[in-house]
């Protein structure tokens, strides 16, 4: 290592004696009531809502027991047909739409029924989404129901979420992105209902999803940014906390049915970004989201390759009934200590971004294999490509 080179890292606090706390949030388990909305000036961490909120958190001296946290939520019938409903229109959408639709209107259409389509694509893509009162939604039904679907949990060691809490804003780097990252989607509406203290909470998803039709409604659950570096930059600078799904579309191609896969080795423009704004990064590993559906792409790269170069994902897909809905697979977002960075560097060298990219994917690893077991994961491997 150069002599010049000084590490940019803030040193960590001592390791504390005995063994390590471990916590747990059933996101399902909390009543709507508790979501925090905007601007309550009530919001702390003395507020009664964070009281209440203590008292329905799961906690351990160590390790949660094997399975301790893999069990289903309880669902009613009207709440799962509900979620069915919902991502059958945000995921089936674009399915019908591009792949049945469109083929059939190019070959068996006339000339007035392809004006109609290209006018219906570009009016489903760029209208305007409407404004949703995301006080009103953190404390709905559809939340609660999506929350009930997919078993939604936090799950965290130590001194992690107080840590989350004062670091400032921070960039959460949860992996692996699976078809779709749904344990990254909830914490649109889970961490700003149910983390008072933090700062606020948006969404980072590929650019892609802005702009196709169905999909786009995900958006709504709620605020989100565009994945740019300039667009990152500026929400952090607005004091926002961001969430990313690092490895992108490039890791649906990576997703196996046996251990889990991530493609990030190499992916370094996070920590590169996390050092030019001096901002924090949060490890977090979204459990469960490779479970959600099962997905097939040819062996040879040609649709990661198409997919790459359209920066929009070209694959097969399916789920429930063979249907473009996920499996009722629980879902959990594990998370760990921040790895912070002492200052902000405007040019970073290659030796100051490798330790930090190192230090979060050690970070990564660590939570995997912390909580693995108390999930129901106790098979499975992490492996960085």
């Amino acid at each position: 290592m150069p002599a010049k080179y000084v590490s940019v890292l803030k040193p960590s606090a001592p390791p504390t004696t005995g063994p390590e706390s471990f916590h747990c949030l059933e996101l399902f388990r909390v009543p709507p009531g508790l979501a925090v909305p905007d601007g309550d000036e009530t919001n702390g961490l003395e507020c009664p809502r964070e009281k209440a909120l203590q008292s329905l958190m799961k906690h351990s001296k160590g390790p949660f027991a094997v399975d301790a946290l893999a069990d289903k939520a309880l669902i009613t019938a009207f709440e799962e047909a509900t979620v069915i409903i919902y991502l059958s229109i945000v995921m089936g959408g674009p399915l019908v739409w591009f792949m049945m639709v469109t083929p059939y209107v190019l070959f068996f259409g006339s000339w007035l029924q392809f004006a109609i389509l290209i006018a219906s694509t570009l009016a489903l893509a760029l209208h305007p989404l409407p404004t949703v009162d995301y006080k009103w939604l953190r404390m709905s039904f559809v939340a609660q129901a999506l929350y009930k679907y997919f078993s939604y949990r936090f799950v965290w060691s130590g001194q992690a979420l107080e840590k989350v809490r004062t670091c400032g804003p921070w960039l959460g780097a949860g992996v692996p992105h699976g078809v779709l990252p749904f344990a990254n989607l909830l914490c649109m509406l889970g961490i700003n209902s149910f983390m008072p203290g933090a700062l606020p909470f948006i969404a980072a998803p590929a650019t892609v999803v802005f702009r196709t039709p169905f999909l786009r409604y995900l958006l709504l659950l709620g605020p989100s940014c565009e994945v740019g570096a300039k667009s990152l930059s500026r929400e952090l600078a607005a004091g926002n906390t961001i969430g990313l799904v690092p490895d992108g579309i490039a890791g649906i191609f990576r997703c196996t049915t046996d251990d889990e896969t991530i493609y990030l080795k190499n992916r370094k423009g996070l920590a590169k970004l996390a050092l030019k704004t001096g901002t924090s990064i949060i490890p977090a590993y979204s459990l469960g989201n490779t479970e959600a559906f099962s997905a097939w792409f040819d062996p040879f790269g040609l649709m990661e390759s198409l997919s790459r170069k359209a920066q929009a994902s070209v694959f097969f897909y399916w789920g429930r009934f063979g249907l473009p809905i996920p499996h009722r697979t629980p879902i959990t977002m594990l998370f760990g200590d921040p790895v912070s960075v002492a200052h902000k560097i405007p040019d970073p060298t290659a030796e100051q971004i490798d330790e930090v990219h190192q230090k979060l994917l050690d970070g990564i690893e660590d939570v995997f294999n912390k909580h693995k077991a108390s999930l129901g994961w106790s098979h499975k491997k992490i492996q960085f490509v």
